[in-house]
């Protein structure tokens, strides 16, 4: 019998090796986690912020509640109308109405929106920047 070389059965023995120490480490991928962007109009839809945390609104004319709190909501369009939680939330579209429970950072680069937040997620209280011109904002003080 001929001696083998470790270098040659290297490859073979990486190749069998690396999923049994990864079983036996309890290594498994992360699960998958989606986010949710609408580019249609004249749309309806409930999110659950556990499985999809980014939010982005694009389309014109959505409705749009969300369930937990999500990492962030980004609203493009135009006439949405947008209720739940988010720790950072971005309107840049015009003639929305956002309701929110909670949320830490709110900006509004639109205009004549109407924006209610009710308290922060983690912050003493929510930061509103607004640099958008008639927009309605009801805040704690």
């Amino acid at each position: 019998m001929k001696p083998t070389s470790i270098s040659a059965l290297a490859p073979a023995l990486v190749s069998v090796l690396v999923p049994v120490v990864a079983a036996v480490l309890g290594a498994s991928p992360a699960p998958a986690r989606a986010d949710v962007s609408v580019i249609d109009n004249d749309k309806t839809l409930d999110v659950d912020c556990a499985k999809d945390p980014e939010v982005s609104l694009i389309g014109n004319h959505l409705t749009v509640t969300t369930r937990g709190v999500c990492t962030k909501i980004t609203i493009s369009g135009n006439h949405e109308t947008v209720t739940g939680s988010a720790s950072a939330v971005f309107i840049a579209g015009n003639h929305n109405t956002v309701t929110l429970a909670a949320a830490d950072d709110i900006t509004i680069a639109g205009n004549s929106n109407t924006l209610t937040v009710r308290k922060s997620v983690k912050l003493k209280a929510p930061r509103v920047a607004n640099s958008g011109t008639d927009n309605h904002i009801t805040q704690p003080k």
